[in-house]
């Protein structure tokens, strides 16, 4: 009987580590684990939703992991039956990411959906805090490309872009990060893509973008 018992309790034990190896084998690139991941990502999707939209109601307790985007993922319906709306989340960043919110908000301040800086590809997103969802977190970036100029780009001119680019993008809400992405046509990565080098710099609270600050940024290679 007890022979039984110990061989019920170690192929219990055995599962249990196969389950905790399968997790992190799954969603280990989230540095999260997955079942703490998809909770907290559900608690904060929730409060998020409680103060915005106060008519939806959850579809489960349970946030979903997308893996292609590394985000979690949470539906929600109006508690009269009708109507559907997603939020998602980032365990990184603590936004949630909501779509509907996010394109009025674009629309209010006449920001193009895809919208460009003297001829170059500009991105413009804002995103919210649960614990502060009327204050939208904004982030800017432009990618340009130059095949005549040295494969690692100039400085200045990595701070010209960063500036035109706030002076397009940064109407009011404030912005809180401003990068500026270089690609040179004749570079390629190890998978035979094209070479980004970025400068990313994070804006304090009521601190407008200097050109002193892009220049002190680190230039980062991907």
């Amino acid at each position: 009987m007890r022979g039984k018992r110990a061989k019920q309790l170690g192929g219990a034990a055995a599962l249990l580590l196969a389950f905790l190896a399968a997790c992190a084998l799954l969603e280990g690139s989230t540095g999260w684990f997955p079942v703490l991941g998809n909770l907290v990502s559900a608690a904060r999707m929730r409060s998020y939703a409680a103060q915005v939209y106060p008519d939806l109601r959850p579809e489960g307790p349970w946030a979903r992991y997308d893996p292609e985007d590394g985000r979690y993922f949470l539906a929600f319906t109006l508690k009269n039956g009708g109507g559907r709306r997603s939020l998602f989340y980032g365990l990184d960043s603590k936004l949630v990411m909501d779509e509907g919110r996010r394109t009025a908000l674009r629309k209010e301040l006449g920001i193009a959906e895809h919208p460009q800086v003297n001829g170059d590809r500009a991105y413009w997103d804002a995103r919210w805090d649960p614990g502060d969802p009327d204050t939208p977190v904004v982030d800017i970036r432009i990618d340009f490309q130059d095949r005549a100029s040295d494969p690692v780009p100039d400085e200045e001119a990595m701070a010209d872009r960063a500036m035109e680019l706030y002076g397009e993008l940064s109407p009011r809400p404030p912005v809180r990060t401003v990068s500026v992405y270089y690609s040179h046509e004749a570079q390629r990565d190890t998978r035979g893509g094209s070479l980004w080098h970025s400068i990313k710099v994070d804006l304090p609270e009521d601190t407008p973008l200097a050109r002193e600050m892009v220049l002190s940024g680190e230039l980062k290679s991907r």
